[in-house]
């Protein structure tokens, strides 16, 4: 099988793709794709064949409150805030159910996740969101739940979970996956761009997503991620497990 990982920016200029291929118990590292256009991008994707897995770093929607006090302020009505502290209603509007619960599992000490709604992060969900819609015109349509080939990552919260730490390291990757093959030009490459390690991070994320070391959401979470997206959080000291075949052979 293969796996893509996508670093998604607003724009080609720092949006990287990374590919993985898995062969048995090992997995070849291809040299990383840089300043991604959008056709670029959609022709990794609509390429994906029968068992591979994409990982894409960007949020797959917005907060529900957040598009429900936008649509109320488009159409006239009254804003969802009103008659509330302006401050504590924004702060309603700021994070996603999965940007929530995903800080919950990392734990305090965690970065606090970006808001798609309110920072700069949103310009690059616009571009997903037209990224989604091309695919779906083509019969490709994405389920922003992960239960499709196309799944929502976080690679930082990822090496967290990996025991990979900061700041972004092939050497310190490679020494914890020594299966992984990597030409030592290749890992130049990755050394060298924060953006195409981050995609390799999101490639490896897709595997754990196909060997079911992520979880989907349930109840409530998924009624919230089939709108806003859900981010799909390795299990904690799961990258050697990558590497075991599995019953369906991946």
């Amino acid at each position: 099988m293969r796996t893509l990982g996508i670093d998604l920016a607003a724009g080609p200029r720092t949006t990287a793709a990374a590919v993985v291929v898995w062969e048995g118990s090992t997995a070849v590292v291809e040299p990383p794709r840089l300043r991604c256009t959008d056709e670029d991008l959609l022709g990794l994707l609509g390429g994906l064949q029968p068992g591979d897995r994409a990982g894409v770093d960007c949020p797959f929607g917005w907060p529900i409150p957040f598009v429900e006090a936008v649509s109320a302020h488009a159409a006239g009505r009254p804003w969802p805030g009103r008659g509330t502290d302006s401050t504590t209603h924004r702060a309603t509007l700021r994070l996603r159910r999965t940007d929530l619960l995903t800080h919950r599992a990392l734990g305090a000490g965690a970065r606090p996740p970006l808001s798609v709604s309110f920072d700069r992060l949103g310009a690059t969900t616009a571009r997903w969101a037209h990224l989604a819609d091309a695919l779906a015109a083509r019969g490709l349509g994405v389920e922003r739940t992960g239960a499709g080939s196309v799944v929502e990552v976080y690679p930082a919260a990822a090496r967290l979970r990996w025991g990979l730490g900061s700041p972004r390291s092939m050497e310190v990757l490679l020494g914890a996956a020594p299966q992984l093959r990597c030409d030592p030009g290749v890992r130049e490459l990755y050394d060298r761009s924060e953006h195409a390690f981050d995609a390799l991070i999101a490639a490896l994320v897709a595997r754990a997503v196909a060997l079911g070391l992520t979880a989907l959401p349930e109840g409530e979470d998924r009624a919230a991620a089939e709108i806003e997206g859900w981010i799909h959080l390795p299990t904690e000291g799961s990258l050697p497990r990558l590497f075991r075949r599995s019953v369906g052979g991946l």
